[in-house]
């Protein structure tokens, strides 16, 4: 049976749902239309009471000749049958044998021939009744075998649509225990079960189906953001349904997404995989931990990112001597502003003296140009002590510029 594959027109009447008046008058085939009302019962659940609204169906063909009409109440049960409910919606029907009704390409075109359509001739009948015996019986196995498989078929897809019907109106409800429940009756994998809870965020109830999916859960994990991860590993700690050795993986990746260096740093060896080593390793890289950085490619080896390591590092200390440069080059400007305020001083101060040997007729001039003198000898002091700051700071900056200029 081939659901869904003709279009007929659906007329939905009698209803004040939104969604159904918006499809009036729809061509649709049989599985969207168990869509449209699986996803509108999803929606009307999360807003009333069972049965408080209705809706009848009805299905024209393209000649608007009715072919079925049924009254709908809504909404039902999460986990309800749909398919069951609406089957007779559903025109496609296993093939009958007709009175000349031709097979599919299985037969090889043969025809079901009725004994109503071939007369033959009595004289001649005792001399083909075997042979046409035998082929009528090999004939009606073939087409028994030909429906019994088409059938089968059918039977088969209707029963895995009606599966996965009821699956996704439960999912869609958020009942995700339910869901696991029926994917178990259905005889589902538990890989399957797994990555269902993965995908609606469900890693407790995903780890508790199936034990080993631990990496599957860090990778799903992984690929989150930074405040969705917290909470994912925050929850899984709580549940305390992991093993030392996993509940080191889970406070790796918490370290790691609040930068709690020193933690990695004890943890290096701890770490399990190639993906985390590599989201540590550029962390340390950010935070210039290098030598941490390159322990930890020890473990995981990726060249691209020992490559990086060595590259930012590299960077950095040539930075570092620029920046040694730099400073040096503002020191000497500074003490340069310092030697020039104190030759400013000492020329005021000579002038001073100058004026006080002719302008001075006071008896305590000998005095005044003591005092003097020894301001003088003061500030010589300390310009000869600036000088000796500014001739050594002047040879770091030379070294420095030196050792910028042979890094390689």
């Amino acid at each position: 049976m081939n659901l869904g594959t003709k279009k007929s027109y659906y007329v939905f009447s009698k209803t004040d749902i939104k969604k159904f008046k918006e499809e009036n008058n729809k061509p649709l085939e049989y599985i969207d239309l168990i869509k449209l009302v699986i996803d509108t019962n999803s929606e009307l659940l999360k807003l009333y009471e069972l049965n408080t609204k209705s809706v009848e169906i009805s299905k024209f063909n393209k000649n608007d000749s009715l072919i079925h009409s049924q009254l709908l109440k809504l909404p039902l049960e999460a986990d309800t049958d749909f398919d069951k409910i609406l089957v007779n919606f559903n025109e496609t029907k296993p093939p009958k044998i007709g009175k000349v009704t031709k097979v599919d390409k299985a037969t090889k075109d043969l025809t079901v021939i009725n004994d109503k359509a071939n007369y033959i001739e009595r004289k001649d009948f005792e001399k083909i009744s075997i042979i046409g015996f035998s082929l009528m019986t090999v004939f009606i196995i073939v087409i028994g075998f030909v429906l019994n498989q088409s059938i089968n078929r059918g039977n088969s897809e209707q029963e895995k649509l009606s599966q996965e019907l009821i699956i996704t109106q439960l999912e869609t409800s958020g009942k995700y225990d339910k869901v696991a429940q029926k994917m178990k009756e259905f005889d589902y994998p538990k890989k399957d079960i797994v990555n269902m809870y993965l995908e609606n965020g469900q890693f407790v109830n995903a780890l508790k189906a199936d034990k080993k999916a631990f990496t599957s859960v860090l990778d799903k994990i992984d690929t989150m953001d930074n405040k969705e991860q917290q909470e994912a590993l925050n929850e899984l700690k709580k549940a305390n349904i992991t093993s030392k050795k996993e509940s080191i993986s889970l406070d790796l990746r918490l370290a790691l997404l609040n930068k709690d260096i020193d933690f990695l740093k004890k943890n290096i060896k701890s770490v399990d995989s190639q993906a985390l080593s590599d989201r540590i390793v550029k962390l340390f890289i950010d935070e210039k931990e290098y030598a941490s950085a390159n322990e930890q490619l020890k473990f995981f080896a990726n060249k691209a990112l020992d490559k990086q390591a060595k590259q930012a590092e590299h960077d950095d200390k040539k930075q570092a001597l620029t920046n040694k440069v730099n400073e040096l080059k503002k020191a000497i400007s500074d003490t340069q502003k310092q030697l020039d305020g104190k030759n400013k001083q000492l020329s005021d101060l000579h002038k001073q003296l100058d004026d006080l040997n002719k302008n001075d007729k006071s008896p305590d001039k000998g005095k005044h140009v003591a005092d003097k003198n020894k301001e003088i000898d003061n500030a010589n002091k300390d310009k000869n002590k600036i000088s000796d700051i500014l001739k050594d700071q002047q040879g770091k900056e030379k070294e420095a510029q030196k050792a910028v200029d042979d890094f390689k």
